[in-house]
């Protein structure tokens, strides 16, 4: 059976194009406060899982705004690694949603539920047509979304696998 394509025009490895699509998806997709935002990187009939918050398979555009829109406004999905192989691309990333009442507790409202996870990627048409994201949900909870994630960036490889998405007060 012959493959299909992960690129226009050719067959094979994602490349650079891919990766670039997936910094966007997260950033600018997830992360762009509108239950809309995401379509733009995704195929018409993406076929998207989230493990943690949904228990079957979410086909098509309207499906997943039926999902996200809720939390749109109060996500941000940073992307951290990026893994490829020759079906398509990983990457782990933090997540971040605005805690703005006080189901975490009186005391957390304003502050930011963190946690990390890590996404799988295919693509078809210069775009993303699954996505599967693993994660265990919220661990740990931080003061400022933005300060958390530089404070990650700026840990080695060795002190980043050897830490969770905890928030510790950054």
């Amino acid at each position: 059976m012959e493959k299909e394509a992960t690129r226009d025009g050719g067959r094979g490895r994602p490349g650079p194009a891919e990766l670039e699509l997936a910094r966007k998806l997260f950033e600018e997709g997830w992360s762009g406060g509108q239950p809309e935002s995401p379509l733009q990187f995704l195929t018409d009939d993406v076929v998207m899982r989230d493990i943690a918050a949904h228990a079957g398979p979410m086909r098509g555009h309207a499906a997943i705004v039926e999902f996200f829109g809720p939390m749109a406004q109060f996500l941000k999905v940073w992307p951290e690694e990026y893994f490829v192989s020759d079906d398509g691309v990983a990457l782990t990333w933090m997540a971040y949603i605005h805690i703005t009442n006080d189901h975490q507790g009186k005391e957390n409202r304003g502050k930011w539920l963190c946690g990390e996870g890590m996404s799988r990627l295919e693509f078809r048409d210069r775009l993303v047509s699954v996505e599967i994201d693993y994660w265990h949900g919220g661990q740990g909870i931080c003061d400022d979304a933005t300060a958390h994630f530089q404070a990650r960036r700026a840990l080695s490889r060795a002190e980043l696998g050897a830490t969770t998405g905890s928030g510790d007060g950054q």
